[in-house]
């Protein structure tokens, strides 16, 4: 039922590009009626599938070129450059790269070249900046000095005038739109997207999963907006949170508490089910809200162990699965399909972390489009 364990998808049900289209539409109009006015991050959430399916259709071919090229140049380290969420989408990017290439993957600390002014050698490295506006000075000024070390270099924007185009040797682009809501949605699933085009091009084998699926999949994530509208009254009061997520599904564990740090003003700490175990679990209590991302596969049996802690602690858990026994053992739970695996799940299950984001600032009186002391773009140094 929806007031606690969501809404479960039918299974075995296939759908064309069009049909993913025309899905799209009739909720995004399901989300108007219901809240009358909707919010510019509620109409950018929708659009999610048909912005997916055209970043592949325009993105895939030049990738693919770009995976032959650095494959010629022996790149031997990828860094990734990147604040805010698209520093979340990054930290996916580093897990999928990793696992599908076997390049070793870092996260750059901006200030190490911006204030600290050091000089790194990154011949046969791939520099990667990401930036939904490519307006960030940080992001650039690394993007420059990295290619003055000899890395190659290459910027995931969402804006093709942006001054980040100016300063790589290769852009990838997002083909959703401009992004008008100060919260980003769209642009954080789009530079996944990206990066799972650039771990297929620079695999020396065909990866075991695809891509072209997950348009659809987002499609079918967006149906459980009537259920999460009801699951939001459960938290309109909800001061504090845990957002927990591990491997391919970490990022999404940080994108989500970011969320709801910003369009909710909730105190959401997020961690990996792993590192909750190692110290925080002890600020549980009954009640206490935990959040948790379980899709299928290899982290799994970790969470769903995770999970039978938090029920002898009494927490008040929500999980996003596709797995029964994990959703049974839940205060409450968001099902997801049963066909998204492992690999693709992380951009459909992030959709229903959005909607859980959006609708509950509307509950408790807030505007997500207008957050307190943001704005759109963040220039630091």
């Amino acid at each position: 039922m929806a007031n606690r364990k969501g809404r479960a998808f039918p299974n075995g049900r296939r759908h064309s590009r069009k049909a993913t289209r025309l899905r799209c539409l009739t909720v995004t109009n399901t989300i108007c009626l219901e809240n009358k006015t909707l919010s510019l991050m509620l109409q950018e959430i929708a659009e999610q599938p048909a912005a997916l399916a055209r970043t592949i259709d325009a993105e895939r071919e030049k990738i693919a070129r770009l995976g032959r090229l650095l494959k010629q140049r022996d790149i031997d380290l990828i860094v990734l450059v990147a604040r805010g969420s698209s520093d979340n989408a990054a930290l996916f990017g580093r897990y999928l790269l990793e696992i599908t290439t076997g390049i070793p993957v870092s996260l750059s600390a901006p200030s190490v070249h911006t204030l600290y002014r050091a000089k790194l050698n990154l011949q046969h490295a791939l520099v990667i900046g990401v930036s939904q506006s490519g307006a960030g000075e940080d992001i650039n000024q690394v993007l420059e000095n990295a290619r003055a070390g000899g890395a190659y270099t290459v910027g995931i924007t969402n804006e093709p005038s942006s001054a980040m185009v100016n300063v790589v040797d290769e852009t990838l682009l997002m083909h959703g739109g401009r992004e008008r809501a100060v919260a980003a949605t769209k642009t954080f699933t789009g530079q996944m997207l990206l990066f799972y085009l650039l771990a297929e091009a620079l695999a020396e084998t065909r990866p075991a999963w695809s891509c072209a699926a997950i348009p659809d999949f987002a499609a079918r994530a967006l149906e459980q907006q009537p259920a999460i509208l009801e699951l939001v009254q459960r938290y309109v009061f909800m001061e504090n949170c845990v957002v927990v997520g591990r491997g391919l599904a970490y990022a999404n564990a940080y994108e989500l508490a970011l969320k709801l740090m910003e369009t909710c003003y909730v105190v959401a700490e997020r961690f990996s089910s792993a590192d909750f175990l190692h110290g925080p679990v002890a600020m549980v209590e009954r009640h206490f809200p935990v959040i948790l991302f379980a899709p299928p596969g290899v982290m799994l049996p970790g969470v769903k162990s995770l999970i039978g802690r938090l029920q002898e602690l009494h927490a008040d858990s929500l999980v996003i699965t596709s797995d029964l026994e994990a959703a049974a053992s839940c205060t409450r739970a968001i099902i997801m399909p049963k066909e998204i695996d492992e690999f693709v799940a992380p951009i459909p299950y992030i959709i229903p972390g959005q909607l859980f984001a959006a609708l509950l600032a509307d509950a408790k009186g807030l505007n997500p489009d207008q957050p307190r002391s943001l704005s759109k773009v963040t220039r630091t140094l």
